[in-house]
């Protein structure tokens, strides 16, 4: 059975990063809809000062408090990146993606199952859809050999986190961890109504 995530997130690491959602839809078409209903609000926001992308590769919304000024230097001075990464403090680069998610092949199970999130990279962290304690093992692995320099002085905070995020997994939809380098949004997938698999 497919579905059509819709990721929207701000990128990278600006401000608000952890405000990342997912919606889920069976259909692409939804999907697409969706996101044109989210992107027309933008049409009239003085802050969005540039929209671009598209549904393939994922649509990136730059917004600004400083939106004179956009105009001004992007065309002529610099590149649209250039101009983000050097008015930093003032811009915010937010992301829409449709990600294609195909569980014909786990349509018996009856365990629930994850589309993980990179943040830092604005991607999908893994290209396959564990279950709930397939990513709280890979997450954990991941924690503890990523961190084992500042393991002294960050392990209890690190160890909180990777608690807070194993306790989401198993009691909510939305799981979120930010360890060091390590920040990762996971959202279950829903199975259809009014039933305990993936079959459509």
């Amino acid at each position: 059975m497919k579905q059509y995530a819709v990721i929207h997130a701000v990128a990278g690491l600006y401000e608000g990063y952890s405000d990342t959602t997912c919606e889920f839809f069976p259909k692409r078409g939804f999907a697409e809809k969706h996101i044109n209903q989210i992107l027309s609000g933008y049409a009239n926001d003085d802050m969005c000062v540039d929209v671009s992308g598209g549904f393939d590769d994922g649509i990136y919304v730059t917004m600004t408090r400083e939106y004179e000024n956009y105009q001004a230097c992007v065309p002529s001075d610099m590149t649209h990146d250039d101009y983000v990464a050097e008015n930093m403090d003032d811009v915010s680069v937010e992301v829409f993606r449709i990600i294609e998610i195909d569980m014909s092949n786990r349509s018996y199970s009856t365990e629930s199952c994850w589309l993980t999130w990179d943040q830092q990279d604005s991607c999908v962290a893994w290209d396959y859809y564990p279950s709930c304690m397939s990513l709280v093992a890979r997450v954990s692995s991941d924690v503890v050999d990523g961190t084992n320099e500042n393991w002294k002085d960050e392990g209890l905070h690190n160890l909180a986190q990777l608690g807070e995020f194993i306790s989401d997994v198993y009691y909510r939809n939305h799981a979120f961890i930010d360890v060091d380098d390590y920040v990762m949004h996971a959202f279950r997938i829903p199975k259809p109504q009014n039933s305990d698999s993936y079959d459509s």
